[in-house]
């Protein structure tokens, strides 16, 4: 009888093909389980692998278009978040948006409210005013109109004779001819504070003196692409808006001129003109503005809403056509992975012993 000749060299070639091949099985099993996903998706689907790639074209561009919605829902909610900080509603539980706080001062007693009082409640109202039409999200100020770069508007402190303010302070002592903090301003008529505020003062706060003195927001609308129809969506909100103009000029006026020593005429006609102007432009209208205004954001953030909703129905409808073609299942896979292991374990075991065996083991 023949007997073929052996080696601990041929048994030890022999183990490496089996651990080779079951390593290359183990790592393409722990990609399935991981990703849920063939390895090759090129060698299981063949001449339908074009078909996968134009389905992963049409996700990739769904799913840009839904991060973009993402982003311009969550800049419009900031909006609206700081638009309601101005003209939220007062209640039993919170006393309302900021605007509403200081148009309530204005049609609250006269009696009890001092002119020191009422430059307060101003400038407070104004701090918060500023204060929202910076806001800004992931970088971009959302009350800029097309100028997204730039807060709208500066600090503004009233009295401080600095930047506009200085504007302002100047332009009453232009028409009166004296400054405030002059002695001279207890005799300024109601007739004159009148003609003063619809006059110069007013004209501060159109154009071109608006965007050259107060605020740096463009006017143009920020357009998205929000479907894979073409659909565009109006996601700007800007501070050159009516509104904003009308309620800045009344907190403006109050906090700038409502304790300076004027007669008790003079002063009423501040508190007439920021409460019920002839020209529509109270504070009460504005408040009326910026509601209309969120309004208007509102329905843009509802078209972007529903237009995602219909890309997401989209993406999942192509991602169970990837599944199909491409899906693999984890508990298989995993299962796979746990056979393999055993196999490179006994393997690995074999190897070790074999490398042990000597023939001076049996002489």
């Amino acid at each position: 009888m023949k007997i073929n000749s052996i080696s601990t060299y041929v048994l030890n070639n022999s183990q490496r093909s089996i651990v080779s091949q079951a390593q290359s099985e183990l790592d393409e099993a722990s990609y399935e389980a991981a990703t849920q996903r063939i390895r090759d998706p090129g060698l299981k689907l063949g001449r339908q692998t074009g078909r996968f790639v134009e389905n992963e074209n049409q996700i990739s561009t769904l799913q840009g278009l839904k991060d973009s919605n993402n982003l311009a829902a969550q800049r419009m909610a900031s909006a609206q978040t700081a638009l309601q900080s101005l003209v939220e509603a007062s209640s039993k539980d919170k006393p309302g948006g900021s605007l509403i706080q200081f148009n309530k001062a204005l049609m609250g007693d006269s009696v009890s409210a001092t002119p020191a009082t009422m430059q307060s409640a101003a400038q407070t109202a104004l701090d918060s005013f500023v204060s929202a039409m910076n806001t800004s999200y992931n970088g971009e100020y959302v009350f800029g109109g097309t100028n997204t770069s730039q807060p709208p508007f500066d600090y503004y402190k009233a009295g401080s004779n600095t930047g506009t303010s200085k504007i302002v302070q100047d332009t009453f002592r232009d028409y009166f001819g004296f400054n405030v903090d002059d002695p001279q301003v207890a005799n300024i008529s109601a007739d004159d504070m009148k003609s003063f505020i619809d006059g110069p003062f007013s004209k501060l706060f159109d154009d071109p003196s608006w965007n050259t003195n107060f605020s740096r927001a463009k006017d143009g609308e920020v357009m998205r692409r929000i479907s894979p129809s073409g659909e565009n969506a109006d996601i700007s909100a800007s501070a050159n808006d009516a509104g904003f103009r009308h309620a800045m000029k009344n907190m403006i006026l109050v906090a700038e001129f409502g304790n300076i020593g004027l007669s008790s005429a003079a002063q009423g006609t501040i508190s007439d003109r920021a409460r019920a102007s002839s020209n529509n432009q109270s504070t009460g209208s504005a408040v009326n503005e910026i509601i209309t205004s969120a309004s208007n954001l509102g329905n843009s953030q509802s078209r972007v809403t529903n237009a995602t909703n219909h890309i997401n129905a989209q993406l999942s409808i192509l991602n169970q056509t990837r599944n199909d073609m491409i899906g693999a299942d984890p508990s298989e896979a995993s299962a796979k992975m746990i056979q393999l292991q055993n196999v490179l374990q006994i393997s690995y075991t074999m190897t070790a012993r074999i490398a042990k065996m000597t023939l001076a083991d049996y002489i």
